[in-house]
């Protein structure tokens, strides 16, 4: 068997090995994604306070006596429901940030040296088109998050006030009856001040869901249909061809 084909098979695994035993704990460390964690997290701590508001605000208008506030308290609980799965995706998006490099560096890159070592040795092509394919996929797998991250952040930077703002109205609002006289206990109406407070709340709500439903959730679905579109184009394309003959002459140019 052709030397310089053992040698370049070997270096091939020897780099599987260091994917899987150094490249994949980098990649799988939090403390290397610390800037998309910390603009995930807080994300997260703004959608708990708007939902948790929503949620607060929509029992405190139940339980007034009469059912003048009922529609209000009913949009409000719809809203916080909402905020919900806003929620539940930024958490999945956390979690993928340091899982995807792992799967990537851990398993695809080195499959795919493995496959390329064992096509050198023994002259099969197909199997080089296959290992190009899935280290390329593996790339993408690793990016894809990040990016969808970072796209994401750009988009919500846009429109952060409009979110900051129904925080604001959060804070702020105080829900008073007619004598101004205090809380739950005591209500029997409400002012109409206290009414263009709750409403130009439940405003900004919807306005902060629709941001964060697009940056949380539909740019990271669009991101990752293009991952698959793109990895489907890859695996049924001639894109990542390599055969035997630029392998030999590959390693001429490095002896020299």
């Amino acid at each position: 068997m052709n030397l310089k084909k053992i040698t370049l098979a070997v270096l091939l695994i020897l780099l599987a090995v260091i994917s899987f035993t150094r490249l994949a704990p980098w990649a799988g460390n939090p403390d290397n994604h610390t800037h998309s964690i910390e603009q995930t997290e807080d994300k997260i701590s703004t959608v708990m306070t708007l939902s948790g508001g929503a949620a607060a605000t929509s029992a405190t208008l139940s339980l007034l006596p009469g059912d003048m506030c009922t529609p209000l308290a009913e949009q409000l609980a719809e809203l916080a429901k909402y905020f919900l799965v806003v929620l539940s995706s930024l958490y999945l998006e956390k979690f993928m940030i340091c899982i995807t490099g792992y799967v990537a560096f851990s398993f695809l890159i080195p499959l795919a040296c493995i496959i390329l070592a064992a096509s050198i040795l023994f002259g099969k092509d197909s199997w080089m088109r296959t290992s190009g394919k899935i280290a390329i996929f593996a790339i993408i797998i690793f990016l894809i998050v990040p990016a969808s991250v970072m796209l994401s952040d750009m988009v919500y930077q846009t429109q952060a006030e409009r979110v900051n703002n129904a925080v604001e109205e959060y804070n702020d609002l105080e829900i008073e009856d007619e004598t101004e006289g205090g809380f739950i206990g005591e209500l029997t109406t409400l002012t109409n001040t206290t009414i263009e407070k709750i409403t130009k709340f439940i405003g900004d709500l919807m306005e902060a869901l629709a941001v964060m439903l697009v940056t949380a959730c539909i740019i990271p679905v669009l991101v990752f249909v293009f991952l698959i579109w793109l990895g489907k184009t890859i695996f049924n394309s001639n894109v990542t061809i390599l055969d035997t003959g630029s392998v030999d002459k590959l390693i001429d140019k490095l002896r020299k």
